[in-house]
């Protein structure tokens, strides 16, 4: 609580105690007896102890409101890349405005599995991180980048047509390309491409649509780019 608002809230207690007193003095000590000035210092001492109690519930509400805020934070970031999950992007879906033109990309590291499965989880998780900060890295700060489920990545590019959504798909490849993944084998990727309006009515068509693009990257070679075209399947890729 800032000081302001403490200051507001101890004024306002005291008048409302100082008014206590009044009333207090008027109505009830003719009946008693007794002076002014004890009723008003009566009611100033009711004040404050109002203040004091208002000031610890506050608190109170305060900090378990952080502890709140900081739990559903810690639920929609991923343990092990720190980028947001897919609770984090369903929960998104549904935000987006059905005026809004973005895109989406859909990442899959390659051969990830055969990966883990020769060199083990540990430096599974490594890879994982690495892809996870180069994404994050990359990619503009009105952006979001989602781990979609084991070795996949969503990023939500918004106010972003296809063809910015390619150059930035390509950047992120290329420089996920550069890491030094040594002594293991180096890391690449493949990605798919979708925009909106484009390529589907909502933002669950759009990210089948890049889905779609990134099994024929795979399908492709891998290691690359495709975007998505309704009527071609896929109009660009790169390797």
């Amino acid at each position: 609580m800032n000081f302001k608002l403490h200051l507001s809230l101890l004024i306002s207690m005291i008048s409302a105690g100082f008014v206590f007193g009044i009333i207090y003095h008027y109505m009830v000590m003719p009946l008693l007896g007794s002076e002014l000035t004890h009723c008003i210092g009566y009611g100033l001492i009711f004040g404050f102890i109002n203040y004091l109690i208002c000031i610890g519930v506050y608190k109170k509400f305060y900090e378990l409101k952080k502890v709140n805020m900081a739990l559903k934070k810690n639920a929609d970031i991923d343990r092990i890349t720190t980028l947001f999950n897919r609770r984090a992007l369903d929960h998104d879906m549904l935000q987006i405005s059905d005026s809004e033109k973005y895109s989406v990309l859909f990442i899959d590291i390659d051969n990830f599995r055969r990966f883990n499965n020769e060199y083990g989880h540990k430096a599974g998780d490594s890879v994982l991180q690495r892809v996870g900060k180069t994404i994050r890295d990359t990619i503009r700060a009105v952006d979001r980048a989602y781990r979609y489920g084991g070795e996949e990545f969503v990023v939500l590019l918004k106010d972003c047509d296809k063809s910015n959504a390619f150059t930035i798909a390509e950047k992120i490849r290329t420089s996920i390309n550069e890491i030094d993944n040594s002594p293991f084998p180096s890391i690449t990727v493949s990605l798919g491409v979708a925009g909106y309006p484009e390529d589907g009515t909502d933002f669950s068509k759009i990210i089948a649509a890049s889905d779609r693009a990134l099994l024929n990257a795979k399908k492709s070679g891998k290691n690359r780019t495709i975007v998505y075209n309704t009527a071609q399947d896929n109009i660009h890729s790169n390797s």
